[in-house]
């Protein structure tokens, strides 16, 4: 329960970070596509972005190169997963772990680090209407 409250803490912490870009792509064809959860817009300085909240599966893996157009804060809630930044090693993070992404940031590792799908939230700041992922 400690997890889940330090996850949304560290959540709300986000909204004043700094957004870039605004363009999207698709997820990779091996990973089955993020189930968005919830969507709203922000008001006042982020005005124009949304806070998102998405599930993913992904399976075995790293997954394909690439940036995401604002923060990004995820959560495990099965299974252990393979992340990894700028092409740097790759942590193993299991269920209950947190990990984080500036805005821009190369994603170079993403997958699940076990022979099943891992299950991960993430939650995002984006500009409206936009996925939030674009390739390397």
């Amino acid at each position: 329960m400690e997890n889940r409250r330090t996850f949304l803490q560290l959540a709300a912490a986000l909204v004043p970070v700094g957004l870039g870009a605004q363009t999207s792509t698709t997820p990779p064809a091996t990973a089955p596509p993020p189930r968005e959860l919830a969507r709203h817009p922000l008001t006042g300085p982020l005005n124009g972005f949304d806070v998102v909240v998405i599930e993913l599966n992904p399976g075995p893996g790293t997954g394909r190169d690439h940036r995401h157009t604002g923060p990004v804060l995820g959560y495990v809630l099965d299974g252990q997963l393979r992340f990894g930044v700028d092409h740097g090693p790759e942590q193993i993070i299991s269920a209950g772990g947190t990990f984080f992404e500036q805005t821009g940031t190369l994603h170079s590792t993403f997958g699940s680090a076990a022979n099943a799908k891992a299950r991960v939230l993430a939650f995002m700041v984006v500009p409206t209407g936009n996925s939030g992922t674009v390739p390397a």
